[in-house]
């Protein structure tokens, strides 16, 4: 069995609800009351101050939002084209997870510096998580995977994934991408680096990740729907 889940706090986007649904469950962990005719919604995790953070929880630790063998993450902005059972018996055939690569950027020293650039986060907090990997003997251009999609079997080694990913990233940055690649080379897990591009849709209004992703941009503050 598989689930499909997703996590949207800070009212951040509206639940997606055009969605090849196959056989998973889909299940949302909101922290406004939605409605929605494809997900079944569930409490947010409210345990940060930060919503940001608040939504990573069901992202990070799978495993504990879920109670199947297989799940599908996808950010609160996308749609699958596909099946979710398609998706996993393609992109977890030799590998228990699956993730896509960054189509830009191929380390987390670069992804950091972007971040810090731009102030996705406090340059600080993310200066002071990269010089700790650096210390830690982390080497560039180690790859970069962008983590909006993840495809997971749920083994004890994905677990162990899960737990290190989780334990950085409340200790450093909101920017997952750069604790999770970090996570992976420290657990020794293989991971299924989806190779393909970002595109526009024919309606130009969203963009297309390979056959079964469609992706619109985040939406800030949205009135609640009831």
């Amino acid at each position: 069995m598989i689930t499909c889940l997703t996590s949207i706090t800070g009212r951040k986007d509206y639940i997606m609800d055009e969605q090849v649904k196959g056989e998973a469950k889909w299940i949302a962990y909101l922290d406004q009351p939605f409605s929605s005719n494809t997900w079944e919604i569930r409490q947010a995790y409210d345990r940060f101050k930060d919503p940001r953070r608040n939504s990573r929880a069901p992202k990070i630790l799978s495993h504990k939002f879920t109670d199947t063998e297989f799940s599908v993450y996808i950010d609160g902005n996308m749609s699958l084209l596909k099946p979710p059972e398609e998706l996993v018996a393609k992109y977890l055939v030799k590998h228990d997870i699956a993730v896509f690569k960054h189509p830009k950027r191929d380390c987390i020293y670069g992804e950091a510096l972007k971040c810090a650039t731009a102030h996705l986060d406090d340059p600080e907090v993310i200066i002071e998580q990269v010089s700790t990997y650096e210390r830690a003997g982390y080497a560039k251009n180690k790859g970069l995977c962008e983590c909006g999609v993840i495809i997971r079997r749920h083994t004890p080694k994905v677990i162990e994934l899960n737990n290190a990913w989780w334990a950085e990233y409340c200790r450093h940055s909101v920017r997952d991408q750069i604790s999770f690649m970090y996570a992976v080379d420290s657990v020794g897990i293989r991971v299924n680096m989806i190779d393909a591009p970002w595109e526009w849709a024919p309606d130009m209004q969203s963009v297309l990740r390979s056959d079964f992703i469609k992706m619109v941009p985040h939406t800030i503050l949205n009135p609640i729907v009831k």
